[in-house]
C-alpha cells in the first residue's frame, strides 16, 4: 500500500484512500476482480447516459482497485449533524426522483435479478413463496433505481449533491427502490422513515399501495444480507403484517 494515502472510508468490502487528489477503492484479495469491474461498468453507464451528478471512476486491473474523482465534502447525513441542516430528507426525496427521470440504461433488470436471488437464497421456502408472490404482483417497468439510496450515499461537496455507491442500480419499477430505501431507513433512521414514505409517495405521485406491496418483498430481499442479522426480527414483521 501506497504510504502517501490517507484512509478516509471502509466497508465490509472494501476501503477508500484519497491520494493527489483522487480517490481509491481498494477490494480483498478474495474479491473477484469480475465484480470490479462490474461495478465500474454500472457506473459509467450512469455516466454515459444521464445527467446525474457521479463520480467519474476507471479500473486499475493490476492491482485490483478503482480509481475516481475525490469529493471534497461529506455525507448528507454528516450535513444534518455538522449544520444541522433540516432539509436533508427533501434533498434526499428529490435526488431520488431525479434518478426515476431515466430508462432503459444497459443494467440488469430487477425483476429478473430478484427472483434469482430469492430462488439462490438459503432462505425458508415460505418465505421464497411470499416473495414470489409479492414480485409477481409488481409491475415490471425498466426506470432507472439505484437501490441503495440513503443518507451515506449522497456526497456533498459545499455546492452540489453527488451520488455514490450505484452498485446495486438496476432497471425496475421505482416502488421498489423506494421500498428499499424505507427500510434502510427503518433501520438506521427510524424516526424519518414514515415521514420519507409519505412524502415521496406523494411527490412522485406514486401510489402507496403499491409500494406497501414492493416493502415485505424488499424485507424479504435483506434477509439475505449478511448485515441484516440484527434487524432479522423487524423485517420479519414487515413481511407477515402486510
Amino acid at each position: 500500500m501506497n504510504t502517501s494515502r490517507k484512509l478516509i472510508g471502509a466497508g465490509a468490502i472494501s476501503k477508500i484512500y484519497e491520494e493527489d487528489g483522487m480517490a481509491y477503492k481498494t477490494f480483498s484479495d478474495e474479491y473477484p476482480l469480475s465484480w470490479v469491474e462490474y461495478e465500474v461498468n454500472v457506473q459509467q453507464e450512469i455516466l454515459k447516459n444521464t445527467q446525474l451528478l457521479v463520480p467519474k471512476m476507471e479500473l486499475i486491473k493490476e492491482s485490483k482497485e478503482i480509481k475516481m474523482d475525490y469529493i471534497d465534502g461529506y455525507t448528507i447525513g454528516d450535513r444534518m449533524r455538522k449544520e444541522k441542516y433540516k432539509h436533508a430528507l427533501d434533498d434526499l426525496i428529490d435526488i431520488q426522483l431525479s434518478i426515476h427521470n431515466y430508462n432503459n440504461l444497459k443494467l440488469s433488470q430487477a425483476h429478473d435479478e430478484f427472483e434469482k436471488q430469492i430462488k439462490e437464497s438459503r432462505l425458508d421456502e415460505d418465505l421464497k413463496n411470499i416473495g414470489f408472490s409479492l414480485l409477481s404482483k409488481i409491475e415490471k417497468k425498466h426506470i432507472l433505481c439505484h437501490f441503495d439510496i440513503h443518507f451515506l450515499n449522497i456526497m456533498y461537496d459545499h455546492n452540489d449533491y453527488y451520488i455514490i455507491d450505484w452498485i446495486n442500480a438496476k432497471l425496475g419499477n421505482p416502488v421498489l427502490d423506494i421500498a428499499r430505501t424505507y427500510i434502510i431507513l427503518k433501520q438506521y433512521a427510524q424516526r424519518l422513515a414514515n415521514k420519507y414514505l409519505k412524502a415521496i409517495v406523494k411527490k412522485g405521485n406514486y401510489v402507496m399501495a403499491d409500494v406497501e406491496t414492493a416493502i415485505p418483498l424488499m424485507a424479504i430481499l435483506r434477509l439475505t444480507e449478511h448485515d441484516a442479522t440484527d434487524f432479522e426480527a423487524k423485517l420479519l414483521e414487515m413481511i407477515h403484517n402486510n
